[in-house]
C-alpha cells in the first residue's frame, strides 16, 4: 500500500469509528441493533479497500509518478 492509498484508508477508518463503537456499546447492552451498526462499518470498510474507484486510479497513477521521479539512492 502506498502512502496515499494508507491516508485514504485512515480517512475512511475515522468515518467508521462512530458506527463502530455504537456497535460496541449496543453489543455490551446485548442489544442486537449492535451487528447491523458492525456490520455497516465492515462494510463500508471492505468497500474503500477492495472496490476499484475512479479516484483509487488517479491515486495509483500519482504513486507511479512519484515512484518514477523519487527513486532510491540505492538504486543508482
Amino acid at each position: 500500500m502506498g502512502i496515499l492509498s494508507q491516508l485514504s484508508f485512515v480517512v475512511t477508518l475515522a468515518f467508521c469509528a462512530p458506527l463502530i463503537l455504537l456497535g460496541a456499546q449496543f453489543a455490551l447492552a446485548g442489544d442486537a441493533l449492535a451487528l447491523l451498526f458492525l456490520g455497516l462499518a465492515a462494510l463500508v470498510l471492505g468497500v474503500e479497500r477492495f472496490v476499484t474507484t475512479p479516484d483509487d486510479v488517479a491515486v495509483g497513477a500519482a504513486e507511479r509518478l512519484i515512484g518514477t521521479v523519487a527513486k532510491d539512492p540505492e538504486d543508482d
